[in-house]
């Protein structure tokens, strides 16, 4: 299997498409980033494995050049590998520190006398562990905490070769095959050790942190916990590429089961032909919501990415952009865990069929469940956004306290005045409008709560901060969730309202509100808790969502039909698609509704208002 994705990654690498993407990545061409992120998640779609392997070597190695390296690395390092005259890996992660990145081991000591840096592993915890296409790579970039004169500067990333053109092992490095994982069997990971290899000066990643012939350490940033900051900031992009893989394989597994639920028949009236299964209310309840936050992720991540494009095309700095960076791990995190969900209910919902690895869902939920911990363990980035939002409430107060004490006042009484309002109306959680508020209320209260709690007992307790969060981590967790929640329905509304086809605009519409009545239905306990819901609404969000996945279930052959994905990704026998090596599996495609069908959409019967 690994032989196979090595010729496959030689292969998409060699694509004019990929091979311009390298190119435009060196060029920061307008965009690129948006485009290469596209690309990325069509291929997730065409064979996991072969995405991550190429995600490592373009996302994490060459971003690591592209965006810690000088101009001089970029012209040194990213022509050749356009060229694929050798192949990159990524060695952050140690076995001792693997989230804290801050605390890792490894060691890159300054020699002024040969002008070289010593790569050195000096423990057991300071083996480089998981490491992609350790089995492979000619090259890794290495992140070791920089020695100079015999103090830390903390971590950098080095260039450090790992194989010569022959293939062997460079002198003084140690690769070790992990075997057999979960998933993703075509990748090869490994642990890499270093014996004090050496590298030359130029090697040292020199963005944030330079040292000169003579031994003396510079940097833009003087501050080492900003400057380490500033280096995993610049690490965005490749974070976001992980959002693009997971809706690729959510994508993908929606495809299969939906057509799947179209065309198999089980039970129904007596004496009447079997009922196709997408009718059973379980089946509609337990896919449609996953499509809708399919759809709704698609147009935040897409946002997200052109944010970046942005930034980079203007030269912006991503540290500068502490915002963009929690919107991204929040996505990532919130993505990763709807993967998981969304592909066991596929599974679930194709029977014994979604167990056998020729129906692709299988495989698909073994290769995607690493999501979850790499490129950032999910809760470590929750904690990034919450941090963030912390900071922007500190900030309200500290530059304009008056203002933020009316507006605080003003919230809170509003939400008052709204949850005594709800005690006696419930016709208006049918609106889209209502579920907006009702995702921004809270995210505001949880936001307040927490900044309450956090004073409290690092203030008034004289707690130590790290105590006084860590007993908070699970406000923390909700407060970023709920961040993300809202950005991304607000984001769904703006792509419903800019949708220039009215039948397109309809149709997203009913989905835009499947979506925000399932983030409001998951957290009706809150809600009720809070009075934001009272029992006879949170009776009548569960009625809408049960109505609205009846309403969606034929449109559903519509969405996944312009998800566009080829049959030669596609090739799932229950999914309608013709093998002859599983010819016992097959199902007929489903039809999709009449023409004159669909240009009359139905309207869901809560009334739908932006």
């Amino acid at each position: 299997m690994r032989a196979l994705t090595f010729q496959r990654v030689k292969f998409t690498l060699g694509l004019p498409v990929l091979k311009r993407a390298i190119q435009e990545k060196a060029e920061k061409t307008k965009n690129f980033l948006s485009r290469s992120l596209v690309i990325g998640e069509v291929l997730s779609m065409a064979d996991m494995a072969t995405a991550v392997k190429c995600g490592i070597i373009y996302w994490l190695f060459g971003g690591a050049i592209r965006n810690l390296g000088s101009p001089g690395h970029v012209t040194k390092w990213l022509q050749p590998l356009q060229e694929q005259k050798y192949t990159g890996i990524f060695a952050m992660t140690e076995r001792g520190h693997g989230s804290n990145v801050r605390g890792i081991q490894t060691e890159a000591t300054f020699d002024p006398s040969t002008q070289e840096f010593v790569i050195h592993t000096p423990c057991e915890d300071a083996e480089k562990m998981y490491i992609g296409n350790a089995l492979h790579g000619d090259f890794a970039a290495v992140f070791a905490q920089l020695v100079v004169g015999g103090r830390s500067q903390g971590p950098h990333c080095f260039i450090v070769p790992v194989r010569d053109e022959n293939g062997s092992l460079y002198p003084g490095v140690t690769a070790v095959d992990m075997m057999y994982k979960e998933g993703l069997q075509g990748v090869d990971n490994g642990i890499l050790t270093f014996d004090k290899v050496r590298i030359p000066r130029d090697n040292l990643l020199d963005k944030f942190g330079s040292v000169t012939p003579d031994g003396q350490y510079h940097s833009p940033i003087k501050n080492k916990s900003a400057r380490f900051n500033a280096m995993l900031a610049a690490l965005t992009p490749s974070r976001l590429a992980v959002v693009f893989q997971a809706l690729g394989a959510m994508k993908l597994g929606l495809t299969i089961a939906i057509r799947y639920s179209h065309s198999r028949r089980q039970f129904g009236p007596k004496d009447k032909e079997e009922v196709k299964i997408i009718e059973h209310q379980t089946q509609s309840f337990r896919l449609m919501p996953h499509l809708a936050t399919t759809l709704a992720l698609t147009f935040t991540s897409r946002y997200a990415g052109v944010l970046l494009d942005e930034d980079v095309f203007q030269g912006k700095e991503l540290a500068d952009s502490r915002p963009l960076q929690a919107l991204v791990a929040g996505l990532k995190a919130y993505s990763t865990w709807e993967n998981v969900r969304c592909l066991q209910d596929c599974r679930e919902c194709a029977g014994g069929m979604g167990y056998m690895m020729e129906n692709q869902i299988s495989g698909l939920k073994c290769d995607t469940d690493v999501f979850v911990t790499f490129e950032g363990d999910n809760v470590v980035l929750l904690q990034v956004v919450a941090r963030e939002l912390l900071a922007q409430y500190t900030k309200q107060w500290e530059e304009r306290p008056l203002a933020s004490l009316l507006r605080s006042w003003a919230a809170s009484e509003g939400d008052s005045l709204r949850t005594s309002f709800l005690a006696f109306n419930v016709d208006t959680v049918g609106d889209l409008t209502f579920l907006l508020k009702a995702v921004a209320f809270r995210e505001r209260v949880l936001q307040r709560s927490l900044v309450a709690r956090i004073y409290y007992k690092v203030v008034t307790k004289k707690e130590a901060f790290f105590g006084a969060w860590n007993a908070c981590l699970h406000h923390v967790a909700s407060l970023s969730l709920a961040h993300v929640h809202r950005v991304t329905l607000e984001q769904f509304s703006l792509a419903v309202r800019r949708c220039p086809d009215q039948e397109d605009q309809a149709l997203l519409m009913k989905f835009c509100l499947l979506y925000g009545t399932t983030l409001v239905f998951q957290e009706r306990a809150w809600y009720l808790e809070h009075k934001y819901l009272t029992p006879a609404a949170s009776t009548r969000i569960r009625r809408q969502l049960l109505n609205l996945c009846e309403l969606v279930k034929d449109d559903a052959l519509r969405v996944i039909s312009a998800f566009n994905i080829p049959h030669t990704h596609l090739h799932a026998p229950i999914a309608g698609i013709t093998d002859p090596l599983a010819t016992g599996a097959f199902h007929p495609a489903p039809q999709q509704p009449p023409a004159q069908e669909r240009a009359r959409p139905r309207r869901p019967k809560p009334g739908a208002k932006l």
